[in-house]
């Protein structure tokens, strides 16, 4: 009886979350008089200033047919808009369309309507034929849970409402069936949402490769040997154990990787700093037999300066509210983010976010990856290396423009903790060795010059932990014992950006996801007219853009 009570609730639980995924009444389309008089009425989108366009009734031509006199549906407003600028409305059963691809008009003013009217009802996941168009709501949405994500295993993507959980299943089901390997690409501008649904995506593949009964479902589904893989995957209780720590793992390989790469920019108040393509391989099972991940762009620059009102990167601020007085004095750290020159705009504090949480949650995530204590202070000490990089200060020599520091004491903090020596360091900085020709010589460094190499070292030495981080949490999450047949890649990079200053990092950026649009564009329109013209069907062929 309790078993049942227990199912009962979880089923009427489940029920109300995918109540919140679909849609609900109450635009301007559902009015009871609008819909009577659909058909008598012109109704027509009509370009605004503040809010894109406007539903309008078409009173009467004018000016010969070249314009038409409209009236505001909502304000009752009387203008004169041109037949050029006016667009052809959806009739009210359109109103809310989970799939846009559906819509009787597809023209610019339709689909934004439609993205808007799901996104003020929470429904911030929309199809547009084969993709998913996600409107970041910037607050919690409880449709995310392990019970939900039970409901879209194995099911066609029309039976239940648009989600991230959705496409995930589709690639995975994909994946199975046809032993092809799955690319899922979340693009859009900065701080549209991508990283997260790229947290979801994983957190589907770990819910359903991971259990006892996703692998029997996905061995039915791939039409393999059901019986043999139900006793390797069911009976074997270790086996069991070991994937569902790796699971685990690929869970926690996330918060270290937004710790060292993420920050508050602008637009975003958890920003990737760095792009990332993860590999999630799987078993002839389907279960989860390892992962890798690939990095690009990291924002090295972001270590030395930030433009008003953001962060470096989550870590330095996670480091200095969350470490105890114990850790601060080995590290030889200060309290405040002020104290360094590298962070500077000081203290500025994310709304929501805890430093000091966020910085056990880290602390958690490296254990769980099983970090050593070693490898844990070892990491750390690079972190507060490059923070005191940029508290060396350097002079010129009273009678040259030689550069000399100011004072030793910083630089003998970094050789503490780099485990330098002391006179080495000042000479790299202030009189570094190179090779001219066959020989090697030392040059002569100007106060401007040691500050660059200074600079220099300290991305470099950032750049170098991170690798190094992304090389360790692939060797905790690569099981070399289990092969991988096929694998799902969730491919996030950062997003479209322009900001008052501009570095070379947003011309990497911006151009990076110019030749991923470019991508898309030829695989998904190009490809598909070429074979058109090949089956012979009459159509003229459009250009996407690939001349840009």
């Amino acid at each position: 009886r309790r078993r049942l009570l227990s199912a009962a609730t979880m089923s009427a639980s489940t029920t109300e979350e995918l109540d919140l995924l679909r849609t609900k009444a109450g635009s301007v389309f559902t009015d009871p008089s609008l819909q009577a008089d659909w058909a008598s009425k012109r109704f027509t989108w009509v370009p605004h200033e503040a809010d894109a366009f406007k539903l309008g009734t078409i009173q009467r031509e004018i000016d010969g047919g070249d314009a038409y006199e409209v009236r505001i549906v909502e304000t009752g407003e009387v203008l004169r808009v041109s037949r050029d600028d006016v667009q052809k409305p959806n009739p009210p059963r359109f109103d809310k369309s989970e799939d846009m691809a559906d819509m009787t008009c597809l023209n610019e003013a339709s689909v934004l309507h439609n993205l808007r009217e799901r996104y003020f009802s929470d429904l911030i996941y929309t199809y547009s034929g084969l993709f998913c168009v996600v409107v970041n709501p910037y607050k919690r949405l409880g449709i995310y849970t392990d019970s939900l994500a039970s409901k879209f295993r194995g099911k066609k993507r029309k039976e239940l409402p648009p989600h991230i959980f959705a496409v995930t299943d589709n690639a995975y089901r994909s994946m199975l069936q046809n032993r092809e390997d799955q690319a899922i690409l979340c693009t859009g501008e900065s701080g549209a949402g991508k990283t997260e649904n790229t947290k979801k995506v994983i957190q589907y593949l770990a819910h359903v490769a991971g259990s006892t009964h996703s692998s029997v479902a996905a061995v039915a589904a791939a039409a393999a040997d059901q019986k043999t893989s139900r006793r390797s995957t069911v009976n074997d209780s270790s086996g069991m154990r070991q994937v569902g720590q790796l699971e685990e793992q690929l869970l926690q390989a996330n918060p270290i990787l937004e710790a060292f790469g993420n920050s508050k920019t602008v637009k975003n108040d958890n920003s990737s700093r760095f792009g990332k393509f993860i590999r999630i391989n799987f078993d002839c099972s389907g279960c989860i037999s390892g992962a890798n991940i690939e990095f690009y762009l990291l924002e090295k620059s972001r270590v030395l300066r930030q433009a008003t009102g953001e962060r470096s990167f989550h870590v330095f601020y996670q480091l200095l509210a969350g470490a105890t007085d114990r850790q601060k004095a080995d590290l030889l750290l200060e309290d405040c983010p002020s104290a360094y020159p590298f962070l500077s705009n000081g203290k500025v504090t994310i709304g929501g976010m805890d430093d000091a949480d966020e910085f056990k949650d880290t602390m958690k995530a490296m254990q769980i990856m099983g970090f050593s204590d070693d490898e844990i202070t070892a990491i750390y000490r690079v972190v507060s290396a490059c923070l005191l990089f940029g508290n060396l200060e350097f002079t010129s020599e009273k009678n040259g423009e030689q550069a000399i520091l100011a004072d030793d004491k910083v630089a003998q903090k970094i050789c503490h903790l780099l485990g330098l020596p002391l006179v080495d360091l000042i000479k790299a900085f202030t009189k570094p060795r190179i090779k001219v020709g066959r020989d090697h010589v030392q040059r002569s460094q100007t106060e401007e010059q040691a500050r660059f190499s200074v600079e220099a070292i300290a991305k470099a030495s950032y750049e170098r932990l991170f690798r190094w981080l992304v090389a360790r949490l692939n060797r905790s999450l690569d099981r070399t014992i289990q092969h991988g047949v096929s694998f799902v890649g969730i491919l996030d990079i950062a997003g479209f950006e322009i900001f008052d200053l501009n570095s070379f990092e947003q011309l990497c950026i911006n151009y990076t996801n110019e030749k991923l649009q470019q991508l898309f564009n030829k695989t998904m329109f190009i490809q598909e007219q070429e074979e058109y013209k090949a089956e012979g069907l009459d159509w003229k062929f459009i250009d996407f853009g690939l001349d840009l």
